[in-house]
């Protein structure tokens, strides 16, 4: 298959005038913060000093020198997003100040490394009627409850609006579909994730990350969920995300009832994945030829393997009771059981609805293609994985069957 399409080449040629204000990345920035604060409660200098961080990731877009032009304007769309929604939040939460009295009990963090399980394990435990996660058209509207008919018109929005990387991109829709009304990853709320840089090299942004204090990030989380819980029903909330893996202490500080559902799998499995994934962010992103498969085998080895053995660390101090492993051999295995008996050990109830969203979801595998990937692509080879996993795989045969 292909990996550009005509209107992927279509759409550069479109947007080639607008890369010159690659030039001055940070004057792109500024102008970002002023247009989504204009007529908006000033940023609490909490937030404003966590943005900051993403003039580096804007950075690191504008000096590639294989970035095309789609790419800038998605690097830019990047940064935006998250600027928006801070301003969003803080204006909402200074003008309603109930919203600071909304709970956020015990919520669940769905966590793994890609194709672990992680999404039918969320997918079952957001959708069960005493929980909810957040969807994407709320994700990408921020705000207060609205009627039907707007609600509507939100997810009509946000459904044109990621329908174009399907057109776009011939593999995403195989990889990571995204259906404007469902569940989604809180990446889209949060400013940081070591995934930003699956689309251009980023090392001083990476290296912030492993530096800053990411509490900081989840507190922004913790403000934007008490907003999305506002005139709403109250429920339990679950959440997922791959790097919210790295963070289960930082995290733990923030939510200091939250528990973590930790999916298991052989971590070639899981690598080859999210190479593939990166492989398609990159087409999007570069001209054909800044194409780099060696490099991203490469890089998410090293970003991966660390990221998950400070996990392994992460788990052993906050224990059993709070990281509850699922291995992906018995959630995919037998998943009537191991499901049921994952919701017993989050204090939650399994009903007639759990049922029929699991028999919904066995399903929707036979009617999509399916995701091909390897190791070999990304010249890697199973003892180079093994050896920068060896902590992750010592833990693997203790894991209950």
């Amino acid at each position: 298959m292909s990996q550009t399409t005509p209107a992927l080449r279509l759409t550069n040629l479109f947007l080639a005038p607008g890369t010159r204000t690659r030039r001055d990345p940070d004057a792109v920035f500024d102008r970002i913060v002023a247009r989504a604060s204009r007529g908006r409660m000033p940023l609490r200098a909490e937030y404003a000093a966590d943005l900051d961080h993403l003039r580096l990731a804007l950075r690191a877009f504008a000096r590639f020198p294989g970035l095309s032009p789609l790419g800038w304007m998605a690097g830019q769309g990047l940064v935006e997003s998250r600027v928006r929604n801070h301003v969003v939040v803080g204006d909402l939460r200074a003008r309603h100040p109930g919203i600071a009295d909304e709970p956020v009990d015990a919520p669940v963090f769905v966590v793994g490394m890609p194709r672990t399980g992680t999404t039918l394990t969320y997918n079952i435990l957001s959708r069960s009627p005493e929980h909810r996660g957040p969807k994407l058209w709320e994700m990408t509207h921020l705000g207060l409850a609205v009627d039907d008919d707007t609600e509507a018109a939100l997810i009509r929005r946000t459904r044109k609006k990621y329908a174009m990387v399907s057109r776009l991109s011939p593999t995403w829709d195989t990889i990571h579909p995204l259906y404007a009304e469902a569940e989604e990853e809180d990446t889209f709320i949060r400013a940081h994730s070591e995934l930003h840089a699956s689309a251009v090299p980023m090392p001083e942004y990476l290296e912030r990350l492993r530096t800053f204090d990411h509490r900081t990030d989840y507190r922004f989380l913790r403000d934007t969920l008490q907003v999305l819980s506002y005139g709403r029903p109250a429920r339990r909330w679950v959440l997922k995300h791959p790097a919210n893996l790295f963070h289960m202490a930082e995290i733990r500080d923030v939510f200091p009832d939250a528990k973590f559902v930790w999916t298991h799998r052989a971590p070639e499995v899981a690598l080859a994945s999210l190479c593939s994934l990166a492989e398609a962010s990159q087409r999007l992103h570069r001209h054909e030829d800044a194409v780099d498969l060696a490099q991203i085998g490469r890089d998410w080895v090293s970003i991966m393997s660390r990221g998950v053995s400070g996990a392994v660390a992460q788990r052993a101090e906050l224990g059993p009771d709070v990281v509850l492993d699922l291995p992906y051999d018995r959630l995919t295995g037998d998943p009537g059981t191991a499901l049921p008996e994952l919701f017993t050990r989050l204090d939650a109830r399994w009903g007639a609805t759990d049922d029929a969203n699991l028999a919904a979801a066995r399903e929707t595998p036979k009617t999509r293609a399916p995701h091909r990937y390897s190791l070999d692509r990304f010249g890697l080879d199973h003892a180079e994985v093994n050896e920068a996993f060896a902590d992750y795989l010592a833990l693997l045969p203790a894991l209950p069957r």
